[in-house]
């Protein structure tokens, strides 16, 4: 499986996403840079939160290192493989934290644990909801699954080889099943993180909202709503069904998926000088920027909207140009071709009918496709 024809996809890269996000970075960047105010730029030296402005500006600034320099493997062939390796590897590290950092200066920094959003309302895409505590500190969970998965997927493709020979099988096995244990550890505390629900947004009462759509007290709290966008209601709800599909998608094929079928088999290239393993070929590198991206510009994009630099409208123009490239990058077969279809089923299954077991489900689907 392992054995993919990566030497002759070194150069290819995913035209569409590639343009998408070059399109997106060139949307932000000019909105930032011409707003009339100059609201967005702000948003970095306002002395308020300034750890959080701060850590977010070095995260999009490093985003958009990524996006420069780390896509192709150009500088692989003048520099070197392994100096190429560890640059990925350093960047991929840097990457995962900072983005953990922004999020949890931003629960932090703002007062937005005193902000309860009408039942069934998420502030990510809502123009008059406003992004939550719970839902940053949610987010940071799963930006630190993809630290670790990115950190386990580089060990084990060339940083470290499980395949010797004089050991036994049941040995090589055995650290098999222990790499796939440790990254898939952070799910024993998933209870832990708020969890806010996909589908709530587009099955709350919008009648009963319309007819409270007002501030009011809650708990020491404030309550806020929309709904006075409704025309974009709609679209809405569209985007949060997509998001919902995307998420099941990437959690159980990009994510337990791929690293079920890394750990059950898989060639190591800690000692080849042709091949790319699949955290440094082009296609992983777009599509892992691309996720990075999304998870933290859905929040800044509704702090633009905030601060009047975008419209709502366009705000979803981005979103969903992000949401699109991401799935178009992550549907390219050296990624999507390096997943098991039956370890990718099989954790779906037992997903529906053993909730909130992921440390197990993907123990017992790792023995069964082994």
């Amino acid at each position: 499986m392992w054995s993919s024809n990566n030497n002759n996809n070194n150069h290819h890269h995913p035209p569409l996403s590639i343009s998408g996000l070059n399109l997106f970075f060139t949307l932000l960047l000019t909105t930032l840079t011409l707003s009339n105010n100059a609201s967005g730029l702000k948003l970095f030296t306002h002395p308020h939160g300034r750890i959080h402005r701060l850590t977010g500006l070095f995260h999009l600034l490093w985003l958009l290192y990524g996006a420069l320099f780390l896509i192709n493997d150009n500088h692989r062939t003048q520099n070197g493989k392994n100096d190429w390796h560890r640059k990925c590897l350093l960047y991929d590290i840097t990457l995962g934290t900072s983005g953990i950092i922004t999020t949890l200066t931003a629960a932090s920094s703002f007062p937005h644990r005193h902000i309860h959003n009408r039942p069934g309302e998420s502030g990510t895409l809502s123009k008059r909801a406003i992004v939550t505590q719970g839902e940053m500190v949610e987010h940071s969970f799963y930006q630190g699954v993809n630290l670790v998965q990115v950190v386990f997927l580089h060990l084990v493709t060339w940083k470290v080889d499980l395949d010797d020979e004089e050991r036994l099988s049941i040995v090589v096995f055995g650290k098999r099943f222990g790499m796939l244990l440790l990254v898939t550890l952070p799910w024993a505390i998933r209870k832990r993180f708020p969890v806010n629900s996909f589908s709530a947004n587009w099955r709350r009462k919008n009648v009963e909202m319309k007819k409270n759509n007002r501030q009011d007290n809650t708990n020491g709290g404030i309550r806020v709503g929309t709904e006075k966008e409704s025309k974009y209601l709609w679209l809405i709800n569209g985007m949060y069904r997509f998001k919902k599909w995307q998420y099941v998608f990437y959690k159980h094929i990009i994510l337990h998926g791929l690293n079920i079928s890394v750990a059950s088999s898989y060639q190591s290239y800690k000692n080849d000088t042709t091949s790319l393993p699949l955290p440094l070929t082009p296609q992983w590198r777009i599509f892992w920027l691309l996720l990075n991206t999304s998870y933290v510009m859905e929040f800044f994009l509704q702090s633009l909207v905030k601060r009047q630099v975008l419209s709502q409208k366009f705000m979803m123009v981005l979103n969903a140009l992000l949401m699109i490239s991401a799935s178009i990058a992550s549907m390219e077969s050296n990624v999507l071709g390096q997943v098991k279809i039956e370890a990718a089923l099989i954790s779906l299954f037992l997903n529906f009918y053993n909730r909130g077991h992921d440390v197990l489900n993907t123990m017992v689907t790792f023995i069964i496709v082994h």
